[in-house]
């Protein structure tokens, strides 16, 4: 069956949506590596919010560099930090301190 009107404006939103998550996080990253953290975060925190308001998931990796208590913008060796250990990834904040783990799949030969 064929959507209707509101379904198909529903996915177009969504999937303008989604075009303005990536655009945000790119810029959120290229101003983290530039030094500009509060913007980094500022930029994040829109994404973040564009998904929320359309349902939306984040794009798969981007989920690794939003501290879950504190939302900021998560950047290695500048506000984060990230192990692996007994097949595990730790990643934790140097803003909250707050420590997330999270199994590794083990490889396949």
């Amino acid at each position: 069956m064929r959507p209707n009107r509101f379904e198909r404006a529903k996915n177009k939103r969504r999937t303008i949506a989604k075009e303005r998550i990536i655009l945000l996080l790119d810029m959120a990253e290229q101003r983290a590596l530039a030094d500009e953290m509060p913007l980094a975060d500022r930029y994040a925190q829109l994404a973040r919010k564009i998904g929320m308001r359309y349902q939306i998931s984040m794009p798969r990796g981007f989920n690794l560099r939003f501290c879950r208590q504190c939302l900021k913008y998560l950047v290695p060796g500048k506000n984060a930090r990230f192990r692996t250990s007994a097949g595990r990834l730790s990643r934790q904040c140097l803003g909250c301190s707050s420590i997330y783990r999270m199994p590794l799949k083990p490889r396949r030969i």
